[in-house]
């Protein structure tokens, strides 16, 4: 699926592996960042996503559109998808955050 960033700092991890804003991704969190963003590009569905089950593909509560997969134990990424089908099975995808998950 397509991809975008929210923000400038989000194509920064990506781009160089740091940012200003995100100073709690280390180098190692910084590679699984890329990694899953590259499952993401790869992916041609969002079942996709599912695989492999460690990832935790999940729909975030309260939220129309928006989904999250596990970068480890501590941190997940979250993005919107723009469905491009009355499925909701594919679209383009908008990575807004790195979170710390359960802080």
């Amino acid at each position: 699926m397509k991809r975008g960033f929210s923000d400038r700092h989000l194509q920064e991890v990506y781009e160089k592996g740091r940012s200003g804003k995100y100073k709690f991704i280390d180098k190692a969190l910084a590679v699984k960042f890329v990694e899953r963003v590259g499952r993401i590009e790869a992916a041609v569905t969002i079942y996709d996503l599912r695989e492999p089950p460690s990832m935790r593909f999940e729909a975030l509560e309260g939220y129309a559109n928006r989904f999250s997969i596990r970068l480890d134990g501590k941190h997940r990424l979250e993005f919107e998808i723009d469905f491009a089908n009355e499925e909701k099975t594919v679209g383009f995808v908008q990575i807004v955050k790195v979170s710390k998950h359960y802080a």
